[in-house]
């Protein structure tokens, strides 16, 4: 850094920055040997991390270019996408990764490589030209290092706490209306949830987020987490364990329900039922029944474009349609580049409004092309497909858990190479089926 400072050289800069990220992964590491107590471990980690994040701050807010990419762009961009990966391997042991991990290491590696190529489109001064490396450090950890230091069961465990807590906040608009708590306005929304045959006349709610759909995320993981709970705290006896893990279960599904939102019911509704079918008939129902949700999923949505089904598709098919004509128009291999979705598709719209696809497959398609589109396809159906031939050992609560996450990726626009809810929520599901260590019954 003081070299860099010295300097104010581009690649001194881009050395310091990735010095700052191999430090804080060796340290954590470190911190992981050392530390047995959960507690100093959790004080260790956060302590790293925080330092870490307060350099890189001061390196990126600088007069010096920081993190963003200035003269000789390309090298640059070579030298951050090698420290970043490297960082991410020496933090998690590669040694002991299966072949499962190396191929999602593999594919990580190359969204992440098209994303950093892409942003020689854009100004270094532009966000465009940054976010890619916030995507890739944050994408990498809740893939790659995040499930090797903390424990699945204390990701389970967290979940549906979480979600119940910000599910009782929408609900209690029903008593006072809306209200702002600190910084958040804890609102309803103007539509009213329901199924096909029930209607009941209620508001839906949206509580801390803009929009429901965020809330029917949320507490789709907290009802899929809160049952594999349920069924740990029978297995193990503990009665008041299995009681909360039923309020908590039960809140969350309210929240899907009055969420309205319509990808977080199929998705907790496949989750769940992929691990009850384990729960009831053991290990040899998950792979017919994965498969069969998958294919009920795409029969589910034929029946809605055929009108057959009577569930709104909020003109889901229609952006489908235009996401697919361009990516027939290319460019193919590399696709559109890191730029919003919305602007490539409008195009082929049949109207003056430019939206996202509201596919997160077909998101990535559009912007990175078949390459990019496969190995992100590779990433999320290779840890399935990985999960079905490994289904003797596998982690079939995880397993479960990112079937139903696929699902939601192919009617919502996040994608996992981001930073938000549903993406860190999913490429931690992803992580953890994949570092599982083999479970025996």
């Amino acid at each position: 850094m003081i070299t860099a400072h010295a300097t104010d050289a581009v690649l001194a800069w881009q050395l310091a920055a990735s010095s700052v990220i191999l430090s804080a992964a060796l340290g954590c590491r470190l911190a992981a040997k050392t530390y047995r107590d959960a507690e100093q471990l959790q004080a260790a980690i956060l302590s790293i991390l925080g330092l870490a994040f307060i350099v890189l701050s001061m390196l990126y807010q600088s007069s010096s270019p920081g993190l963003g990419l200035g003269p000789s762009r390309s090298f640059a961009i070579i030298v951050v996408f090698l420290g970043i990966v490297t960082a991410l391997l020496v933090a998690t042991d590669p040694r002991r990764y299966t072949g499962g991990e190396w191929v999602a290491v593999v594919c990580f590696a190359i969204l992440v490589g098209i994303y950093f190529s892409h942003t020689l489109a854009f100004h270094p001064s532009s966000s465009q030209s940054r976010w890619p490396i916030w995507a890739a450090v944050v994408m990498g950890c809740h893939l790659l290092v995040i499930p090797r230091l903390i424990s699945e069961r204390v990701f389970l465990w967290f979940l549906p706490r979480l979600a119940a807590v910000i599910v009782v906040l929408g609900l209690i608009t029903y008593l006072i209306g809306d209200y702002t708590l600190w910084i958040f306005e804890i609102r309803q929304y103007s539509s009213s949830p329901g199924v096909p045959g029930f209607d009941p006349n209620i508001t839906t709610i949206q509580s801390i987020f803009p929009n429901p759909n965020s809330l029917g995320l949320l507490s789709f993981a907290g009802l899929v987490a809160g049952v594999i709970e349920l069924h740990r705290s029978v297995v193990a006896r503990r009665p008041l364990g299995a009681s909360i893990a039923v309020a908590l279960a039960g809140i969350c599904g309210l929240g899907v329900f009055l969420s309205n939102a319509r990808a977080s019911m199929l998705a907790a509704a496949v989750a769940v039922a992929i691990y009850a079918a384990y729960v009831v008939g053991g290990r040899l129902t998950v792979p017919p029944l994965v498969i069969a949700s998958i294919l009920g999923a795409f029969g589910l949505l034929a029946g809605m474009y055929m009108n057959v089904i009577d569930i709104s598709s909020s003109n889901r098919f229609e952006l489908w349609s235009a996401s697919l004509r361009a990516i027939q128009d290319g460019p193919l291999l590399f696709g559109h580049g890191s730029g919003p979705m919305s602007s490539v598709i409008q195009p082929y719209l049949n109207s003056d409004f430019s939206f996202s696809p509201h596919n997160a497959y077909l998101t990535v398609f559009l912007q990175a092309g078949f390459v990019g589109g496969f190995a992100y396809l590779g990433l999320v159906g290779g840890s399935i497909a990985g999960g079905i031939i490994n289904y003797r050992e596998v982690n079939v609560a995880m397993l479960a858990f990112v079937v139903g996450w696929a699902i939601h990726q192919g009617l919502e626009s996040y994608t996992l190479f981001r930073w938000s809810l549903g993406s860190v929520l999913a490429t931690l599901a992803i992580g953890y089926l994949l570092s599982s260590d083999p479970v025996t019954d």
